[in-house]
């Protein structure tokens, strides 16, 4: 008796590489995330959740998902008088800046493109990703890096 394939499993590789297919700019996240991988010694840190939050993410998120689609913004100056550059929004500013921001969208005029801009593209795409990088953790705490044991 064979095994055969989980249709879930098999509709979710589909779909991923669907996005690859449709932004091939996806693909060199995909070779970061493979080389994160196989770099990563047992001594080494790299807590998928981090490699996720500040590396993996950045990159897709304006290639597939909400943020498809959008043009980057420019680089403001910093301001003197508020070097955190925090500042609080009415909901009116916050609806008025989604807004303008749709004017500058690039349409979806193809079913791949609006398939792109849907959580189930990224989902499908990101999953993949997040389970190579959780099987690659040699869970040694948070953090990407060598590891390094204090002695005392």
């Amino acid at each position: 008796m064979t095994d055969q394939p989980n249709p879930e499993a098999l509709q979710e590789t589909t779909a991923y590489e669907r996005a690859l297919q449709a932004e091939p700019k996806l693909a060199a996240v995909v070779r970061v995330v493979d080389a994160l991988c196989v770099l990563v010694r047992p001594t080494d840190r790299l807590c998928h959740g981090c490699v996720w939050e500040t590396i993996v993410k950045p990159l897709v998120s304006p290639l597939i998902g909400w943020g498809r689609g959008y043009p980057s913004k420019p680089a403001s100056d910093p301001d003197p008088d508020n070097p955190s550059g925090l500042r609080i929004i009415s909901g009116s500013e916050m609806l008025a800046a989604y807004e303008a921001a749709q004017v500058t969208r690039t349409p979806a005029t193809t079913d791949t493109e609006k398939w792109l801009r849907t959580p189930e593209a990224y989902d499908a795409f990101t999953d993949m990703l997040l389970d190579r990088l959780e099987r690659a953790d040699p869970a040694n705490g948070h953090g990407i890096g060598r590891h390094e044991k204090v002695t005392r």
